[in-house]
């Protein structure tokens, strides 16, 4: 199974609205991946990043996800639209020997 990194600047004074969406979004991609969190970056509060590990499809969560991003006027929160995926696997011990 893989894991999935995705991350966005949102709108500064949008933090409570997007949280709620983004939180909503992460319950209905469950049947997608083992465990959705939602994350914002330390040292910059409008940095969010959604990870899902134990991917069971990636594009079949990229795809739920980009409908319910659009269908929630959640992608209206984000600034520019622009949103960064980081699709990673396991690696194997054996494979770094």
């Amino acid at each position: 199974m893989s894991h999935l990194y995705i991350y966005y600047r949102i709108r500064p004074g949008t933090h409570e609205t997007a949280s709620v969406l983004a939180h909503a979004m992460l319950a209905s991609l469950a049947q997608y991946a083992g465990h959705g969190r939602l994350m914002r970056r330390a040292d910059d509060a409008e940095t969010w990043m959604e990870v899902y590990e134990d991917v069971r499809s990636a594009p079949a969560l990229l795809a739920a996800r980009e409908h319910a991003v659009s269908s929630s006027g959640f992608a209206e929160l984000i600034v520019g639209g622009a949103m960064h995926v980081e699709h990673f696997l396991p690696l194997e011990a054996q494979a770094c020997a």
